[in-house]
């Protein structure tokens, strides 16, 4: 029996990477009537990535905005909360929060009024997670305690201070509250997972989270991770940091939150992570990269960067482009946020889902990176000057 026949989803977000890979994977292999489809996603903002797929209701709203979130829940049956803010500019750190955090509240809250919503399927990230611990094996929920682990990722020293900020922004009680942040992304989307694991003790909702690795594939339109092939595509980047990801193909992550919406049970979480041997140091992806390209474009040199920055360039190199970008209000390449953590090696495993769930990503990081190429050439996006996230 198809678990999602006949019911109303609404995914916020779905215009996004993963989100448009969720929904394409509904349609195509779930037979989702696309009506039955409903997408909050930001206004004036592109609906490109799902142009293949007539009849699905657009939804145009900001997740900011509580009355907006409520009337796009009115009638649901599933929601995949998958709208957040990914960027590593400092500048961005207060809109970043409140995307994040008081944006998921909100949904949180439409969901408690609704009289038909049924269950809320949550992406987080790896990243509410610590650097494994020891450095290097791979991460799981018994490894990688984001309070208790060194080296120390996040601002954070337990799920009560937490919680407590959380609470404190939200009343307004802080004055410049976004200065004790750390890394924004890595915070925001903690605190996040704290609110909506709060939100199933104290309201019993039924939630589970997911925590995908770091995704390439195709339908990436508003141009997240694809910035590192655009970088190397344009030879752009000389050198890579020391650490690594756990990376996965989009679609194998959007199939493993179509298993957890229909098997898992109130407040579990899993990670939805690629293959193992996946989990990549920047070099290797990098290498991984530059062949992909170099064989779409035999006629095009591409560089593959060879050289490993030491951590403390790149902190380096991460204070002189903020201080650019702030300067001449231009994109922020790199930041200091986006290099602290990146040393490291953040590798996990998705053997909790493949065991509980039954989880199988089946597809290779590299086989990622060419789908990936293949839809921005297809889309015109070769030529595409940053991420629309980091545009705000």
């Amino acid at each position: 029996m198809n678990f999602f026949k006949g019911k109303k989803i609404l995914v916020t977000g779905g215009t996004g990477h993963l989100g448009s890979a969720l929904i394409h994977c509904l349609t195509w292999q779930m037979n989702v009537d696309a009506a039955n489809i409903r997408v909050f996603y930001l206004a004036n903002t592109s609906t490109r990535s799902l142009q293949d797929l007539p009849g699905i209701e657009f939804f145009p709203g900001n997740v900011l905005n509580a009355a907006e979130v409520e009337a796009a829940c009115q009638g649901i049956d599933l929601v995949f909360h998958l709208i957040g803010s990914t960027t590593f500019d400092t500048r961005q750190k207060k809109i970043q929060w409140l995307v994040n955090v008081e944006g998921t509240r909100n949904v949180l809250e439409a969901y408690r009024k609704s009289t038909t919503i049924q269950k809320l399927c949550y992406t987080s990230t790896v990243n509410v997670l610590a650097i494994p611990n020891p450095i290097g094996a791979f991460g799981d929920f018994e490894n990688s305690d984001p309070y208790t682990n060194k080296p120390r990722a996040h601002s954070f020293k337990s799920s009560y201070e937490t919680l407590e900020f959380i609470e404190t922004v939200h009343t307004n009680k802080l004055p410049g509250w976004e200065k004790q942040i750390g890394i924004g992304y890595f915070d925001s989307k903690l605190a996040a997972q704290e609110l909506v694991d709060d939100y199933v003790r104290k309201f019993g909702l039924n939630i589970v989270s997911v925590l995908p690795g770091t995704m390439f594939g195709p339908y990436d339109h508003l141009i997240g991770t694809g910035m590192y092939i655009l970088s190397i595509y344009r030879n752009q980047m000389p050198a890579v940091l020391t650490g690594g990801l756990p990376l996965a193909h989009v679609m194998d992550v959007a199939e493993g939150h179509l298993l957890a919406m229909e098997k898992a049970v109130k407040g579990t979480q899993y990670i939805l992570s690629g293959l193992p041997d996946d989990n990549r140091y920047f070099k290797d992806m990098a290498a991984i990269i530059a062949d992909v390209l170099q064989k779409k474009f035999p006629d095009k040199k591409i560089k593959v960067p060879t050289m490993v920055t030491p951590a403390w360039l790149a902190v380096l190199g991460g204070f002189f482009s903020e201080y650019y970008a702030k300067i001449f209000n231009k994109p922020m390449l790199l930041s200091r946020d986006a290099v602290r953590a990146a040393p490291y090696p953040l590798f996990y495993s998705s053997q909790k889902a493949i065991n509980e769930l039954g989880y199988e990503p089946k597809r290779t990081f590299r086989e990622a990176v060419g789908d990936m190429i293949a839809y921005y050439e297809r889309e015109g996006l070769l030529d595409t000057e940053g991420r629309f996230i980091d545009k705000r």
